[in-house]
Order: C-alpha cells, then structure tokens, then sequence
C-alpha cells in the first residue's frame, strides 16, 4: 500500500549541490558530494545538513529545509487518512514532506586578502 503522497511525489527527491568557490568540497550529512558541484538524493524522511569546505575557509553549513506536501490530504479521501497519511506517508516514508528546494548554493567564508 502506498500514501498519496509517496504515489505521486516519491520519497525522495534529487538535490543539486555547488559552489561560487573554485575548488570547494561539498557534503551532504559528512558524505562527500563532489568539488565546486554535486547532485545527490535524499530521501524524505530524513534531515539533511549541507556544507561547503576549503582550505583556509571557513566552513559554511545549511540546513536542507522542509514543508507539508499538500498531496497528501488526498489520503483522507482514500481511508480518512488514518492508514495511507498517518503510517504511509508520515511514519514509514515521510512523503507528507517535501525539500522546498532541490538546488543548493554553498560557498564557504574565505578572506580575500
């Protein structure tokens, strides 16, 4: 069985990543991404923190904000939402999310002295 949400917007969501810095290490959650760009997925139900590192930087982090898919009050047509909002697409996917955005800009804080 499947929530409204998760049929029609997935649980997860593919996330493009990069730097205005030449040579700037990007990680999602610690992971390496990539340098200068990256794309990567994430998936509904977890939080992410993205950041841009470079030798003799400053570190930058962003949180990887979220907000109710609105798709998911079709649910309540289905079973009164009790099974395909509640445990579908809250508890089990976090479908009932989505990323508010799936393109990220992260430069760290480097002097340019």
């Amino acid at each position: 069985m499947s929530g409204c949400a998760a049929m029609f917007h997935g649980t997860t969501q593919q996330v493009a990543v990069r730097s205005n810095i030449p040579g700037a290490e990007l990680y999602v959650n610690e992971a390496y991404v990539g340098k200068d760009n990256g794309v990567t997925t994430f998936q509904k139900k977890n939080n992410y923190m993205i950041t841009a590192r470079k030798a003799g930087c400053t570190d930058t982090t962003v949180p990887a904000s979220k907000s109710f898919d609105a798709i998911t009050l079709l649910g309540v047509l289905i079973d009164f939402g009790i099974v395909s909002v509640l445990l579908i697409d809250g508890a089990a996917t976090g479908a009932w999310q989505q990323f508010d955005q799936t393109s990220f800009v992260v430069d760290p804080r480097c002097n340019n002295s």
